[in-house]
């Protein structure tokens, strides 16, 4: 209140007294008013302060969600084109049974070879001579590896196309299911940081209507007291006219211990 009752003093010695104090009652005002406006500028900063620690942690957490999805989406990615061309028309993995996978086929390779080196024995045994028994063994050894054999080839070439198929197709499913990890963590990221960048805006937006509202009412406030002052009579005039704003006395008094008072407005 020092300080205000200062204004009051300078601005009645130089304007005369209840006009005077009424004017430096203004400028006190404005002083005040400045220290409003300085309050409100900082808390809406620190707010914005807290509210963007918040947003930048979330984002950190986003980015790091996403880059542990990454490898994933990836991978399923790159082995779609795999896949796909498997499973197309002709493709390795839903082509039919042919003889060359039967005669591929280890188990049918493994008999084949095993009964032939039965009948090499017999053979040798006779000095290289085979009776007839053992051709009609022979003989019937072979249909039946045939009927067996090959019955046991295709459905190990099945179950092996749809090994394949499973475990391509598991890759594959990497993609999908990391891409909606990842829609949610965005999703997160945008609910939780998306009302604090709003609430910001709105902070902003509070301290700069309370300034407006202080600059009226603290302008106001001194228009008032000038106008009062000047509709006083000829003689408040011509004293204004004389010692006005830009007059030594009210110029000199605008120097409150060697401080600029400006600054306060």
């Amino acid at each position: 209140m020092g300080l205000f009752s200062t204004l009051g003093g300078i601005a009645g010695s130089v304007f005369g007294g209840p006009v005077g104090g009424a004017i430096g009652g203004a400028l006190g005002s404005a002083i005040e008013g400045n220290q409003d406006k300085q309050a409100a500028k900082g808390a809406a900063n620190a707010a914005n302060a807290a509210a963007q620690q918040s947003i930048d942690l979330q984002r950190r957490m986003y980015e790091e969600g996403v880059a542990r999805q990454q490898p994933f989406y990836e991978a399923g990615v790159n082995a779609l084109p795999g896949y796909l061309k498997g499973i197309g028309q002709g493709g390795d993995l839903v082509r039919g049974f042919t003889m060359g996978d039967y005669q591929a086929d280890p188990g049918y390779a493994f008999r084949l070879s095993e009964g032939q080196k039965a009948l090499d024995r017999q053979a040798a045994a006779r000095g290289g001579l085979i009776s007839g028994g053992a051709l009609k063994a022979a003989t019937r050894f072979g249909q039946d590896m045939g009927s067996q054999e090959y019955s046991n080839a295709y459905n190990r070439f099945r179950d092996t196309q749809g090994l394949q198929r499973n475990a391509l197709a598991g890759v594959v499913g990497f993609a999908p299911t990391a891409s909606n990890q990842m829609a949610g963590l965005g999703q997160n990221y945008a609910s939780g940081a998306g009302p604090q960048m709003y609430q910001q805006g709105v902070n902003t937006g509070n301290a700069m209507i309370s300034n407006q509202r202080t600059n009226q009412s603290t302008y106001g406030d001194i228009g008032s007291a000038l106008g009062k002052y000047l509709g006083g009579s000829s003689g408040a005039q011509a004293a204004f006219s004389q010692t006005g704003f830009g007059g030594s006395g009210f110029g000199s008094g605008m120097a409150y211990g060697n401080q600029d008072l400006g600054q306060y407005l």
